[in-house]
């Protein structure tokens, strides 16, 4: 008894939706818990993490 390929789809947007909404109730309340300057210097540290600063990178001017 497997599982036809609409099952695995409905199971995927079931399991999507349920993530999505998850992060979005966490996030609110994180936000609402730390306060907003905390939230933004969590933001600031996840932008630098990834690489996605928006203040130039001034070390690559000196080469």
């Amino acid at each position: 008894m497997g599982a036809t390929a609409r099952d695995r789809y409905v199971l995927f947007a079931l399991g999507a939706a349920t993530g999505s909404a998850v992060g979005l109730v966490l996030g609110a309340l994180i936000s609402f818990w730390l306060g907003d300057e905390a939230v933004d210097g969590l933001k600031r540290a996840f932008r630098h993490l990834l690489g996605r600063d928006q203040q130039p990178n001034f070390e690559l001017f000196l080469q």
